[in-house]
């Protein structure tokens, strides 16, 4: 029986494909190698070469005394652009890696002498690629290949690049170093809540603050037992409103903490995100904890100045405005000089915007201790409008436009109300000094009513819209400046709150705003 092996066809099928090095594989000249030609090669080391050659992972063989390099088209690239390649195919080892030889030979020798693989992983192994020495890291195995003798004859090498991962972590690691300095720059309480297992980490100063050893863990509990006994139902009120599926996820709230240690008092702001999955269920509530007690603290004695001062002068103010009242009568019954009724009906009109500041601040003050209360009725809202217009018509020339149906009724406190349309109406006669137009629209659904004053004035810069209603803001538009403490928004934005309603605005800087409020109908 006759054999139809050829050598020169053998070879040529373990060498088949691979791409670019599967053809420079072909083409070289390997006669001028100590390997020969490939018809000579071993059964073993052709078996390796296909294996490596058509494999789409990153592989390199070093095979024979002289360690001469095969590669394949997925390790191409590891060698950049302008460098090794195509020259390191062929080569000896050694000329091809002068740069790292003396780390990479140790490993090479210890698989050939022992027999055993090795392992590395994200190693810095610098090489020379794109005419520079370049920082490259890898993650490999060296692995032993044996001959038909049963002996080792070349080291096969599967690796992979891991230069952009080690990059990029490195990267992770020090925004994370220099974020975990902001925070303990700024003093931060920071910690992260799994709202499905109620998993609950935190860092060092917020265990502090709990009074907890540094050790420790904090469970979710924990947390809540710290919070003062006032403020703990708001709280959880709060956390379960912002990880309830279809909300924003945002939470922000403050707070008293006590600590259980030794007692001390801490008035702290939590600001969070929630992360909801594909579900709208909440998997991630992380956050920070800010300690503001000194702001608090500053704030409750600003708040108390406010209330004595408003107290102290409010009584001698009311007292003289009675005594101008008395004095207007006088002046009807007697004759006088003809300036006098000017001059009284002046220091009577100053001394009702006093009363109206005073009012204000005091407004506040009850609004920041809880004491606003609502005194609800039954009232035709559209007869409050026209009064509200009526009176404004007394000491201004603004054409009023109302559109209201006449029969609509709401149960809500008519003074606070009233409170509301009046600083809506006064704030768009203030900033429409040039137009004279403004429309007040009253609109219906089956639960709330809508008030819109809309004027035709300056408008107000998109900037500006979101602090509108702030305490104490004013606002500036286009250099004007008007009176006022910057109270009125504020106090008729507590007040709609407070009605379970909601207050804003649309503007468009130039062409006059329209300040809106919704409240229920019947609540």
């Amino acid at each position: 029986m006759t054999s139809n092996y050829s050598p020169s066809i053998a070879y040529q099928q373990y060498l088949e494909g691979g791409g670019e090095m599967g053809r420079l594989t072909r083409e070289f000249d390997w006669s001028k190698t100590i390997l020969g030609s490939p018809e000579g090669w071993s059964q073993s080391l052709l078996t390796t070469i296909s294996i490596m050659l058509n494999s789409r992972f990153p592989m390199f063989i070093w095979w024979g005394e002289d360690l001469i390099q095969f590669y394949n088209d997925a390790y191409r690239p590891s060698l950049g652009n302008n460098g090794k390649h195509p020259k390191a195919l062929g080569q000896r080892g050694e000329d091809c890696w002068k740069e790292i030889w003396p780390i990479i030979k140790p490993l090479i020798d210890q698989v050939l002498l022992t027999g055993e693989p090795t392992w590395s992983e994200d190693q810095l192994i610098p090489i020379y690629r794109n005419k520079r020495l370049e920082d490259v890291y890898w993650t490999f195995s060296y692995s032993p290949v044996k001959d038909e003798t049963g002996k080792i004859a070349g080291v096969l090498v599967i690796c992979n690049e891991t230069t952009n991962k080690v990059q990029t972590y490195n990267i992770i690691q020090e925004a994370k170093r220099e974020l975990e300095f902001a925070i303990e720059a700024a003093d931060l309480g920071t910690w992260d809540l799994n709202p499905i297992t109620n998993h609950f980490i935190s860092n060092d100063r917020l265990k502090l603050w709990f009074g907890l050893p540094l050790e420790d863990e904090i469970d979710f509990d924990t947390a809540i037992d710290v919070i003062v006994d006032e403020d703990k139902e708001r709280v959880i009120a709060t956390i379960q409103k912002a990880i309830e599926k279809g909300s924003d996820g945002n939470y922000s709230v403050i707070y008293t903490i006590e600590n259980p240690v030794n007692k001390s008092r801490r008035v702290v702001e939590a600001i969070s995100k929630a992360r909801f999955d594909a579900e709208g269920i909440a998997y991630r509530f992380s956050g920070i904890l800010l300690d503001v007690t000194e702001e608090y603290k500053l704030q409750q004695r600003k708040d108390e100045f406010i209330s004595v001062a408003s107290h102290e002068l409010k009584t001698p103010i009311t007292s003289l405005s009675a005594s101008m009242q008395i004095l207007q009568k006088l002046i009807k019954t007697n004759s006088s000089p003809e300036k006098i009724p000017l001059f009284v009906n002046k220091a009577s009109n100053n001394l009702n915007k006093l009363v109206h500041l005073l009012d204000d601040l005091l407004n506040v003050t009850k609004i920041q201790q809880g004491q606003l209360g609502l005194n609800k009725t039954l009232f035709n809202l559209a007869d409050l409008v026209h009064d509200c217009c009526e009176n404004t018509k007394l000491i201004s020339d603004h054409n009023f436009t109302i559109n209201t149906d006449k029969t609509v009724m709401i149960f809500a406190d008519y003074r606070r109300i009233d409170q509301v349309l009046v600083n809506l109406i006064n704030n768009a006669v203030k900033y429409s000094p040039q137009s004279k137009k403004i429309e007040i629209t009253v609109a219906t659904n089956a639960d709330f009513v809508k008030v819109s004053v809309r004027d035709f004035g300056i408008g107000i810069n998109p900037q500006k819209l979101p602090h509108l209603f702030d305490r104490y803001y004013r606002v500036d538009t286009l250099g004007h400046q008007f009176s006022g403490l910057g109270l009125g928004l504020y106090i008729s934005s507590e007040i709609i709150k407070r009605h379970n309603g909601t207050i804003g605005v649309d503007s468009t800087l130039g062409n006059g705003s329209n300040f809106w409020f919704t409240v229920p109908i019947n609540e």
